[in-house]
């Protein structure tokens, strides 16, 4: 199985990996009014993580295999399936790109990320700059602050699970780090 990844995969997973990182490890300490601070930041690194991962959706319709992200029909759901028995049975999957458990989990984190982005932007443009206060319409802005949280839990069940396995390939002598981050790329 090919375990490198193009140029621009490694760029959007940098991306992704930065600004989602921020977001979700940023988003543990707003609550506290002591870090109100953090808003601004929050609401700007969530706009350009937007940005990477409309990029990355992009490229994945363009140029990726989206039947890696949502394997569908008899050959995915058998490559799912086969990859969850492997995991009750102690077998980590391989690692690299292929069609299976471990991308349609990554496609499910990316549609989690993608409910951020989405309630993120709608509450975005809700709030005008170097305003203080709540919005206009504030149960409207409720609802999207409920649903912008959902996807946020989604999201970090993901992100711990994502980290958890690639230390899990690291450790089985992967070397997934150096395959998605590494300076170097294979040709395409």
């Amino acid at each position: 199985m090919n375990r490198d990844w193009s140029l621009a995969v490694r760029l959007l997973h940098w991306g992704i990996a930065l600004t989602a990182s921020f977001q979700q490890l940023s988003s543990l300490f707003m609550s506290d009014p002591g870090s109100q601070f953090l808003f601004p930041w929050h609401r700007i690194v969530g706009a350009l993580a937007a940005l990477v991962l409309l990029l990355f959706w992009l490229y994945s319709y363009a140029v990726y295999d989206l039947r890696l992200l949502f394997p569908s029909g008899r050959v995915g759901r058998r490559a799912i399936f086969a990859e969850r028995r492997a995991l009750l049975h102690g077998r980590l999957p391989d690692s690299g790109r292929g069609r299976g458990l471990s991308s349609f989990v990554h496609g499910l984190g990316l549609l989690a990320m993608s409910g951020c982005a989405a309630t993120g932007l709608v509450m975005f443009a809700m709030i005008p700059p170097g305003h203080v206060g709540p919005p206009a319409d504030g149960i409207a802005f409720t609802r999207y602050t409920l649903q912008h949280k959902f996807f946020g839990e989604m999201l970090w069940y993901y992100w711990c699970g994502h980290v958890a396995f690639a230390v899990l390939h690291q450790l089985r002598g992967d070397r997934v780090f150096a395959a998605i981050f590494g300076a170097r790329h294979r040709d395409d």
